[in-house]
């Protein structure tokens, strides 16, 4: 059985059997025989149903295997609970150290609740949950270290988080593995741009466009060409519309498309708002003070899975209000159940995906969905 066997097992044997259940076929070897003694494998024997004659040899998992592939594993998850701890640690240290910013009070603390949280529940509720362990530890390393410079420092740069933080040679480049990552995912969850906590821009503005009239503190918008705003607008202005329809695109070419038809915009009272492929905190936070104003909203997004991820994440954000929500499906058709969208986008999706574009329709369509 190899209990008493201190060896360690051949790299190839550890890859080829995952689990117990794992069956594999070997020529019997002197090697194959080494490998049996230890125990590290058992050959099996499956036989007919008159019990003597050998239906089919193989081999799989032995005991000394076993018991070693389960002390590696308990190895890790002793090094992943001290990880977690030393964050946990760390963390609080920082908590308790760092003297509020005023002037970011209501972000701030919303990271850190969102920290606390992770120490209370021992996970973190958010699509990094998909990542490895290794890169969700370091994320919460980035946010314990971001909330550390945004509370003491009124402008920064990305170097200065990770080496004010390991405070070590090396640490400013600690998260550059995962620069882009780490900055949208840490922005989705506090839905709002770091670099309006402080973090240099490094010159990237998201345009947010659109067609339509909507008006901000500073600024005002008519019916008309395509306009732009950015979302450094959207988290500093409150926008407003006088619009009754919103529609709510994936693609650019529809928003061109549809900005083409001005009269058809004037007479619907429609404001267009391009998504632009994905839904990012900047949309969300423009359709959340646009929806309140107006009387339905329309979905429009390709006929793909991005689509269907982006129409039921916007749906999601405007189904709190009490406009009425519309989503337009295959064949050129709008649906007010969201249940029953899933169900014709997954058919429509099975059967042939498509962009908007193949697929516009015109004003006549476009005004026998406007209508109740």
């Amino acid at each position: 059985m190899g209990i008493n066997n201190k060896n360690v097992p051949p790299s190839n044997l550890l890859k080829d059997f995952t689990s117990p259940k794992s069956k594999k076929q070997f020529e019997l070897t002197n090697e194959t025989y080494e490998w049996i003694r230890n125990g590290w494998i058992i050959r099996e024997y499956r036989l007919a149903k008159d019990e003597r004659t050998v239906k089919s040899v193989q081999f799989r998992m032995g005991f000394s295997l076993f018991l070693y592939k389960k002390q590696i594993e308990d190895e890790k998850e002793t090094k992943k609970t001290q990880s977690i701890t030393e964050w946990k640690e760390q963390w609080i240290k920082i908590k308790n150290s760092s003297s509020l910013n005023l002037k970011r009070k209501e972000q701030l603390n919303r990271l850190k609740d969102i920290l606390d949280e992770v120490v209370t529940e021992g996970k973190i509720n958010h699509n990094s949950s998909t990542w490895r362990f290794q890169k969700q530890l370091l994320f919460l390393h980035f946010l314990t270290a971001f909330y550390q410079i945004s509370m003491a420092e009124h402008h920064f740069d990305w170097k200065q988080i990770g080496a004010r933080y390991y405070r070590k040679i090396g640490g400013s480049k600690e998260f550059d593995s995962y620069k882009k990552e780490f900055i949208e995912s840490a922005e989705e969850l506090l839905e709002y741009p770091l670099h309006l906590l402080g973090l240099s821009s490094l010159g990237t503005i998201t345009p947010i466009y659109f067609t339509g009239p909507m008006q901000g503190v500073s600024v005002s918008y008519d019916y008309g060409p395509i306009h732009a705003t950015t979302d450094l607008a959207v988290f500093t202005e409150d926008f407003q519309t006088d619009a009754q329809v919103l529609w709510l695109v994936e693609n650019r070419g529809i928003l061109t498309r549809m900005a083409y038809e001005k009269n058809f915009l004037l007479d619907s009272k429609s404001l267009v708002l391009g998504i632009d492929g994905q839904l990012r905190s900047a949309h969300r936070r423009l359709i959340e003070q646009l929806v309140s104003n107006v009387k339905q909203v329309i979905i429009w997004t390709d006929v793909d899975e991005a689509g269907l991820i982006i129409a039921k994440d916007v749906g999601e954000t405007v189904q709190k209000y009490r406009s009425i929500t519309k989503w337009v499906v295959p064949p050129l058709e709008v649906v007010l159940d969201v249940e029953e969208f899933q169900s014709r986008y997954k058919k429509a999706i099975q059967v042939q995906k498509e962009e908007q574009e193949q697929e516009i329709g015109g004003v006549e369509r476009w005004k026998k969905w406007i209508s109740p």
